[in-house]
């Protein structure tokens, strides 16, 4: 499986002015660079074609296409991921956990998406921080988790390998000037600050056979507990 992250152009620009750049690749992931705010309200009606645009650039370029982005229903703030693949818009998903107060708020399911690629798992922003994202995509059957996150910070690089490793299987990241890619095992196979960041994948999972001791009955040849 072949990756592409875009770390610092916008879809738009890419598709307009780089797009030899993500040629012959199956997956295309933006950050928050990729689509901004979008407004559900001027999608409904027509003003924007932010879904739309991603779908055709998918139509283009034969691929998957995930991209970050803040959206507003009717003023209702949350940090969302948009996924197409190759003419489909596949869906919305926004983020699990929000964390503190603030201007976000919390949105729907984790959702795997069944793609040409493979079954790709979709982690938006502050979720990365919490390891039962990754393990609950990975019991969903997910070949591949995408992590689209909006600044990075060191916190936000061990939540990621951890993820990884709890999930036990491959997972991208993108960021505001950042790519990376951590194996089943949680290590880092590729990672750069280029506006391209690309990496090839053969999505593996890492299973793990884990025992606990319990405290309960049980008879000894001297006594009972």
């Amino acid at each position: 499986m072949k990756i592409c992250l875009a770390t610092r152009d916008s879809a738009d620009t890419v598709w307009q002015e780089k797009f030899d750049k993500i040629e012959k690749t199956d997956v295309i992931v933006f950050g928050y660079n990729g689509l901004g705010l979008i407004s559900y309200k001027k999608e409904l009606s027509g003003e924007t074609e932010y879904f739309q645009d991603l779908a055709r650039l998918s139509k283009t370029a034969g691929a998957v296409v995930i991209s970050g982005c803040d959206t507003d229903t009717y003023g209702v703030f949350r940090h969302s991921a948009v996924i197409a693949d190759k003419g489909r818009l596949l869906g919305v998903s926004d983020s699990v956990y929000s964390i503190d107060d603030g201007e976000f708020v919390s949105g729907g399911n984790l959702k795997v998406y069944d793609t040409s690629a493979g079954k790709i798992g979709i982690c938006v922003a502050e979720d990365l921080y919490f390891p039962q994202v990754f393990e609950s995509l990975s019991l969903f059957d997910a070949d591949l988790i995408v992590c689209v996150f909006k600044q990075e910070n060191e916190t936000m690089n061990f939540m990621f390998r951890a993820g990884a490793f709890v999930g036990g299987l491959d997972c991208v990241l993108v960021a505001k000037g950042y790519g990376c890619v951590a194996d089943a095992k949680g290590k880092v196979s590729v990672s750069g600050r280029d506006n391209f960041v690309k990496a090839e994948v053969m999505p593996t999972r890492e299973y793990k056979k884990i025992s606990t001791k319990k405290r309960g009955y049980g008879k000894s040849p001297e006594s009972a507990y």
